[in-house]
């Protein structure tokens, strides 16, 4: 991978190249190139360089340097991410809903969320039995919002994960990684926001009053608990799945920690909403289920 970078036609003269491996579902790579340092990232479609190219004009996203249909090239930007950074909570919030807002703003017009479409990928993995399979298709039924009954459809990153969020000694922020942008209700991007960076419930009215402030739209509140349920659902498959995959071998206790916390954090919601579901559907799930320690639950 390091040799075709190397051969890309925007640089004369590498000398380093280093791999980034935190916060970050594609490969990416620090590059020492022509006395200047720069961020590269392997890429799947051109969705992500023309969200950076418009992101980039509201001064959300750093500046690209070169892309191609595998590539994309950034200036390096000298920040530490929010997972890194000394921020309190509340700081970290306040920096991730300005730029949501701002990022609410672009133009661009990736395809619609298709919740059922990311369920069924998650699920159809060779590590879930089949009567798993079902139980947590079942399950999904429960939560999986409908796209058409809400008029607050924006451009969402997909994934404001605190990692994704750069900030420099000067305070200045920069949101990266558009890889999962989606057109959806502004609530979805709220949800896997909370979901992902396990943001506690009492955090949510702050959250919700901090983007209303900065917005002329109104969050739904009973749309936000539907979506923030099917993110807690997704995210936790998509990190169990992650477990077993022979790439992650090394983060894989990491990975099955943030799965456990979005499975609990699911099912304290589903709790919450007066639901047995999850219980009545737990013997179907006593694989997954015990590898959670969620079997003591149900």
């Amino acid at each position: 991978m390091k040799n075709l970078l190397r051969a890309l036609p925007c640089f004369t003269q590498v000398e380093s190249i280093s791999t980034i491996n935190s916060g970050l579902s594609q490969q990416s790579f620090k590059v020492f190139a022509d006395n200047q340092v720069f961020f590269a990232k392997t890429i799947n479609d051109n969705v992500e360089v023309l969200t950076t190219i418009c992101a980039n004009q509201l001064k959300l996203a750093p500046n690209i340097f070169y892309y191609d249909e595998n590539w994309l090239i950034n200036e390096f930007i000298d920040a530490q991410d929010l997972t890194s950074g000394m921020q309190n909570l509340e700081n970290k919030i306040t920096h991730a809903i300005k730029l949501m807002v701002q990022c609410h703003q672009l133009t661009v017009k990736p395809a619609e969320l298709a919740a059922n479409h990311i369920i069924d990928e998650l699920i159809n993995n060779a590590h879930y039995s089949a009567v798993q399979q079902e139980a947590l298709l079942q399950l999904s039924q429960l939560f999986t919002p409908s796209f058409n009954h809400s008029n607050n459809s924006v451009f969402c990153h997909g994934d404001v994960n605190f990692s994704n969020i750069l900030i420099n000694e000067t305070q200045e922020t920069w949101l990266i990684d558009y890889e999962c942008a989606c057109i959806a209700p502004l609530e979805y991007d709220l949800a896997m926001f909370i979901a992902v960076n396990d943001i506690p419930n009492e955090e949510i009215i702050t959250i919700v009053e901090q983007y209303q402030n900065l917005s002329t739209a109104e969050v739904n509140f009973k749309l936000l608990r539907q979506y923030l349920q099917f993110c807690y659902f997704i995210n936790a498959l998509w990190y169990f799945n992650a477990c077993h995959k022979k790439e992650h071998t090394e983060n894989k206790h990491a990975l099955l920690q943030h799965a456990k916390n979005q499975w609990y954090a699911l099912h304290s919601a589903l709790n919450v909403e007066g639901s047995h579901l999850l219980s009545r559907l737990g013997i179907k799930l006593t694989n997954v289920l015990t590898t959670f320690d969620l079997s003591k639950q149900t």
